[in-house]
Parts: structure tokens; C-alpha cells; sequence
């Protein structure tokens, strides 16, 4: 006969027996949660794969699990659960995320818990993948073995083990309503034995799909280990700012879910499952409740609803002979660029007349508008001269040769300096002739260039060939060019039903003092032109202008309109020509050069 003691003993024997039978993992397995590796709106799809957490909103979630299997002497045994879920899908970067889950199963004969570091990478918001870091310990109640010898081996070393595991997921969406999910576990089957014999915890994986057409979602998932495959399935249909609904069904058990936005971030998951196992009618199935925080979610605002009698309607205000009138002021050119040369002539003092009346005006200087960074005053079209005679000439002075030496060795010992003969027609002998004192160096012959000059118009042809003779120059002049000649200030009448009595349009520079101003009598006219110069007749200078109209009424009352801003930009340029026989050195800083040849 067996006692009642031994009746307890059996039956906590027994009640291992069915744990394994049942499926719940906790005999060799870590994972004690079962979830769809697809599901982005379920927390425990992080569980078992950790891509998933790519997908999923900032949360933390703490939730518990109760319940009871019954065994054959009807009666049932209590069980307990705890987990702690963090996701954090942007904690590194916009495509790397990390997650934490906690889990702790409780028995009358054993316990074990697990804890995972998950990491994640998002690839183009379509698919992503993730890695884990299982460490699991398992430990056993030694005083419920009632049965077994205090000598036996199998707690010579200890009640508990620890192991520690990797795991990986992919998840992905091959279509916006579709979504793909796979999670492995125990990649590297650690050992969880109590002794020395090898127990190998076996590889464990999970297969999901999820279906989403508008608020309805349909799911099917299946956890294959060691050849045995256990499919799921569920239906949920979700409540706009409410919560979800869920059905789902697997050989094991049936489940309902239900999940409650509380306040703001807060919300509440409620989960009953009722086992299917031969024993069930022993049992009283399982309750587990999960309190979730997603971060960056509001709270809701409470609406505002207004009485009926308190709205009030819009009058709009009855139109007088009296009200003011309103003007909008803006210019038409607001940007003025400023282009001044001033040009100096330097004249030897060992120059006489005649030589210099064989200068042109062109070799004097001629100012124009032009804004252009050039060295000569006309434009050059490049010429070839290998077939021009070299003919010597007799009449080049000491000073002139010893230039042209100067300048040969310059180009060798300066990379920059490049060297132009401008040569008409009628001098490409002499362009020869030039080429040849120069040096046969090669290196200088790749930087010697020979153009001839192309002139804008006739006037242009004559100031380079007629010669000054008696004419007379001034040593300096200057000449200003503007990007506009002027601007109109536009006056456009907002409401005008009585004319003010006077107007007036206001420049002013940046210190706040006046430069120019137009005034007159009653309604201002459409539109006031500025030459851009002050009230003395002087060109105003680069700065920021501000421009606006006031106004008086007959009331005595003034008014003005909003400022708009003016910029003006000045470009200056000193040129400096020297007439003489006698160049002076070349500087360093000198980067070109041209030669022009006369008839």
C-alpha cells in the first residue's frame, strides 16, 4: 500500500512529467513565453525574436502569469510567472535598436529564469535583423524530492545550473499589409546538465505571419523543437483608441485577449488561456496581466465641448467715412551694385614728346562699365606663327632686349608666370623675332602664347591704331557704373476711403538717419523714382538701406508702413599704368604678362 506521503511524492513527480508533456519549455527550454515572430503589435514577439523590437513602438512592459494544472487525484498545483519587456528601436541610431526581457517561472519543484540582451538593425524600414543574449539558471526545490536518497548524485554538485545562449531573428515586410518573421534559439545548445553527463538544450525555432487588412489581423505561427512542430493561430480585430481583441487557438489551448488603453501612455493587457490536455478538467487554465508604457504617446486632451448659447457670431464692425487710410510701400530694384575704376597714369620723366606721341589711347588706358577681371582692354583671338620667318631687326635699343631677357628668365624660375605676344597682323614678323629671343628652352616655349587683338567696334579699332600725336591726357580719371539707374519706390493703396492730409517716403541708412526724402499733399501717388543719391546730390555709399511710407490724416494722426531693406555693394578698382623705356623687375606675385606690338 502506498502512503499519503508517498501519494504527494508521486504526484509532484507526476507533476514534472506533465510539464514536459504539456509543452511549456521549462524542462530544457529558456524562452517560457510563446509568441508570433511576426507580430509588431503583440510585446512578446521580442521574446522570441529579437528583429522584431526594429518594428515595435518605444515601450517597457511588467506583466504575471497564474495558473493551475490539475493531475490525476484531482488537484492542481499553482504556478507563477513574472517578465519584464524594454524596447528601444532608436536607443543607438535611426536603424539600430536595443531590448531587454526578463523572465521568472515558478514551480513547488523547480525554478528558472532567463534574461536577454537583444540588438537590431533596420534595413530601408522593409526587413531587419537581430541578434540575443540568453543567460538562463535553473534551480530545484531539494526538500520536494521526498523520494529521492539524500546521496544521490544528481545534486552532488548543486541544485542550479547557469548557461548562457545566442540566439537570431529576421523579420520583414515583402508587403505593406504582410509581415515575416523567424526566431532561433539555443544556436549553441549549452550544456544544462547537474552532473557531468551531457543534456543538451535542443535548437528551438519560430515561423510567423502576419496579415493586416484595415483593422482586422489574421496570424499563424508554429514552434518547431527536436522534430515536433506546434502550430497557433489567432484572429484580433483592433479598436481605434480603445485597444485590440484577440482569438487565437493551438493544439494545446485556446486563448483570449483583450488589451485597454488606459490614460495617455498607459495601457492594460489581460490574457486567459484554457489548456487542452487530457487532465484540463482538473485544471482552472491561466491568467496573465501586463501593465504597458509606450513612450513618446500623449495623453489624450479632454475635448472642450461649448454651449450652444454661449457662441457668439461675427459682426463685422459698419464701415465709416472715418477710418484711416492704408498703404503698402516697396521697391522695385532692393539690391544696387557699384563698379568704380580709377585709373592713374605714371608718365617717365625721361619720355619726350615724340615718343609719346606715338602711343595710342589704347596704350594709355580707355575706362569702360565692364566688370570683367582683364588685363587688356580688347578681346584676343589666339594666332600661329611656325611659319613666319624669324628676320632680324636692327633697330630693338639695350633696355628693350634686356627686358625680354628678364622676362625668360622669370617664366623659368616662377611655374605661374605665362607670358601673351598680342601681335596685328602687320607685327607677326617682329612676333617671330620675339619668339626666338626668347629661348629655345621648351618649357619656356610651352608658356609663350601669341594672339592677335579683336575689337569690339570701330571706335575701338581706331583708339588702338591712331596715335595720341598732340592730343592731351589726364594723369587720372574715374568712372561709376551702376547695375541699375535708379528704383521706383511703389505705393499701393490697402484702404483709402478718406485721403490722408500728407505723405512722405522715408530712406534711411543703418544708423537711423535720413539720406532722402519725397513728401507732398493729400493721397500719395503710385509710385516715387530714386536716382540712389542723397539729398545733396551725392551717389550714396555700400551699406543697408531701409525704405518705408508715413502718413498723416486729418485727425492729425500718423501712420507708416512696415521698413523693406535696400543692399548696396561697391566695387572698386585702382589701375595703374607706367609709361616708360625702362621696365622695372618683375615681382613674384606676377602671374602674366603681355607684350603688344605696334605697327
Amino acid at each position: 500500500m502506498i502512503s499519503q506521503h508517498n501519494k504527494i511524492a508521486l504526484k509532484r513527480a507526476a507533476l514534472a512529467m506533465a510539464l514536459c508533456l504539456a509543452g511549456l519549455d521549462t524542462a530544457v527550454g529558456q524562452n517560457m513565453i510563446v509568441a508570433n515572430p511576426a507580430e509588431v503589435s503583440d510585446f512578446r514577439s521580442t521574446f522570441v525574436n529579437p528583429a522584431a523590437l526594429s518594428f515595435h513602438k518605444s515601450h517597457v512592459v511588467l506583466g504575471g502569469k497564474l495558473f493551475h494544472l490539475g493531475f490525476i487525484d484531482e488537484q492542481s498545483s499553482p504556478f507563477r510567472q513574472g517578465f519584464v519587456s524594454l524596447a528601444l528601436p532608436f536607443a543607438v541610431n535611426s536603424e539600430m535598436g536595443v531590448g531587454l526581457t526578463a523572465q521568472y517561472f515558478n514551480t513547488p519543484i523547480f525554478s528558472q529564469s532567463n534574461i536577454s540582451v537583444s540588438l537590431a538593425r533596420r534595413f530601408r524600414n522593409s526587413y531587419a535583423l537581430g541578434v540575443k543574449f540568453n543567460l538562463f539558471s535553473k534551480a530545484f526545490n531539494r526538500a520536494n524530492f521526498d523520494l529521492v536518497d539524500q546521496d544521490d548524485p544528481v545534486f552532488r554538485n548543486g541544485t542550479s545550473q547557469w548557461s548562457a545562449t545566442f540566439g537570431a531573428g529576421l523579420m520583414m515586410f515583402p508587403l505593406p499589409y504582410l509581415s515575416l518573421g523567424v526566431g532561433i534559439d539555443h544556436i549553441n545548445r549549452a550544456n544544462i546538465s547537474l552532473t557531468n553527463d551531457s543534456v543538451y538544450q535542443p535548437l528551438k525555432s519560430y515561423f510567423g505571419a502576419v496579415l493586416t487588412v484595415g483593422l482586422l489581423q489574421a496570424s499563424v505561427s508554429a514552434v518547431y523543437e527536436e522534430g515536433r512542430f506546434l502550430p497557433r493561430a489567432s484572429l484580433s480585430s483592433a479598436i481605434s483608441g480603445v485597444g485590440h481583441f484577440k482569438l487565437g487557438y493551438s493544439e494545446r489551448a485556446m486563448q483570449a485577449e483583450g488589451q485597454l488603453r488606459i490614460s495617455g501612455p498607459l495601457s492594460l493587457n489581460y490574457t486567459y488561456e484554457y489548456t487542452l490536455f487530457d487532465n484540463q478538467g482538473f485544471g482552472q487554465g491561466s491568467h496573465q496581466v501586463a501593465l504597458i508604457h509606450e513612450f513618446g504617446r500623449k495623453r489624450d486632451v479632454p475635448r472642450f465641448e461649448m454651449p450652444d448659447d454661449f457662441v457668439l457670431k461675427f459682426q463685422p464692425p459698419a464701415r465709416s467715412e472715418s477710418e484711416e487710410a492704408r498703404f503698402y510701400l516697396y521697391p522695385t530694384v532692393n539690391k544696387l551694385e557699384i563698379v568704380e575704376k580709377r585709373l592713374t597714369r605714371v608718365v617717365d620723366s625721361d619720355l619726350d614728346a615724340e615718343a609719346l606721341a606715338q602711343l595710342s589711347k589704347f596704350d594709355l588706358g580707355v575706362l569702360d562699365s565692364s566688370r570683367a577681371e582683364t588685363s587688356s582692354p580688347f578681346k584676343k583671338a589666339p594666332i600661329n606663327i611656325d611659319g613666319v620667318p624669324a628676320v632680324m631687326e636692327t633697330n630693338m635699343s639695350h633696355d628693350y632686349l634686356q627686358f625680354v631677357h628678364e622676362v625668360a628668365e622669370d617664366m623659368t624660375e616662377n611655374q605661374r608666370l605665362k607670358t601673351t605676344i598680342v601681335a596685328p597682323k602687320t607685327a607677326y614678323l617682329r612676333a617671330a623675332r620675339l619668339r626666338k629671343l626668347f629661348s629655345p628652352d621648351s618649357l619656356i616655349q610651352t608658356k609663350l602664347k601669341f594672339a592677335e587683338p579683336v575689337f569690339a567696334s570701330r571706335t575701338d579699332s581706331l583708339y588702338a591704331s591712331q596715335k595720341l600725336e598732340n592730343a592731351a591726357f589726364s594723369p587720372r580719371e574715374t568712372l561709376v557704373s551702376l547695375s541699375a539707374p535708379g528704383t521706383a519706390f511703389q505705393i499701393i493703396p490697402i484702404s483709402i476711403t478718406s485721403p490722408p492730409a500728407s505723405w512722405r517716403v522715408v530712406v534711411e541708412n543703418k544708423l537711423g538717419q535720413v539720406v532722402k526724402q519725397f513728401d507732398g499733399k493729400g493721397a500719395p501717388p503710385s509710385q516715387v523714382e530714386w536716382d540712389w543719391r542723397d539729398s545733396s546730390g551725392q551717389l550714396i555709399g555700400p551699406g543697408l538701406y531701409s525704405c518705408y511710407l508715413t502718413w498723416r490724416d486729418r485727425k492729425g494722426r500718423t501712420f507708416r508702413t512696415d521698413e523693406k531693406v535696400i543692399f548696396v555693394q561697391k566695387l572698386l578698382r585702382h589701375i595703374t599704368i607706367e609709361v616708360t623705356k625702362k621696365p622695372k623687375k618683375i615681382g613674384a606675385d606676377v602671374d602674366e604678362i603681355e607684350i603688344i606690338l605696334k605697327k
